[in-house]
């Protein structure tokens, strides 16, 4: 058989990631992909948790893709592919794998590893790589969809969600939304020592 591996953290899952799968679900038999469950927490950026973002998964992307496709749950999904790599080695696998992602992300797996984790396949040439241009896809990034749920801009986040999935747009939307205000700073309480420190250590300042 023909087997696609197509890893990805979806955070949130984009018009660009589904026709990505869609490519790779018209040139092989069976598609896996990996979806990461870790949350995305990076400074001055919208949060994103895995729990939220894998019921938008169960609940709205699985139904809609074709069905030789099977969405898996992992920690680290490049990690996952070469784990069905490694597995299919050991199983003496006659299957070919392409793995997909895009055209920079590919370079991730480098030829020294996938003769690390898999020699014999890759010897035999059954594992290929495939680099899609976002071009040739949906032009859509994550990072960009994480801007607008930031900035409130509803319409167009909803706009580069796949087409199937456009009409349940708003609820994504608002269950990501919702999920990103879990995270809340707590400042440390105003004590009569803390102020008498900080008092301290300006009037220092002010004497050096």
């Amino acid at each position: 058989m023909k087997i696609g591996l197509v890893p990805g953290s979806f955070k949130p899952y984009h018009a660009g990631h589904d026709a990505l799968i869609r490519i790779a679900a018209d040139e092989n038999d069976v598609v896996i992909v990996f979806s990461s469950t870790t949350d995305r927490l990076r400074p001055r950026e919208i949060p994103l948790y895995g729990a939220d973002m894998q019921q938008i998964i169960d609940k709205f992307v699985k139904p809609t893709l074709p069905s030789n496709v099977q969405m898996i749950s992992v920690g680290v999904p490049v990690a996952a592919v070469w784990q069905e790599l490694e597995k299919s080695e050991k199983a003496k696998s006659k299957d070919t794998f392409t793995i997909y992602s895009d055209d920079e992300d590919i370079l991730k797996y480098k030829p020294a590893s996938l003769a690390k984790y898999a020699p014999k396949l890759y010897a035999k040439g059954q594992i290929q790589l495939s680099g899609v241009d976002r071009n040739e896809t949906v032009n859509v990034s994550g990072t960009a969809m994480r801007e607008f749920i930031q900035n409130g801009d509803v319409e167009q986040f909803i706009s580069m969600l796949p087409p199937a999935m456009q009409k349940n747009g708003k609820k994504i939307y608002n269950l990501l939304l919702k999920g990103s205000k879990k995270t809340v700073v707590k400042k440390k309480p105003l004590t009569s020592e803390t102020l008498l420190r900080s008092y301290v250590s300006y009037t220092l300042k002010r004497i050096s």
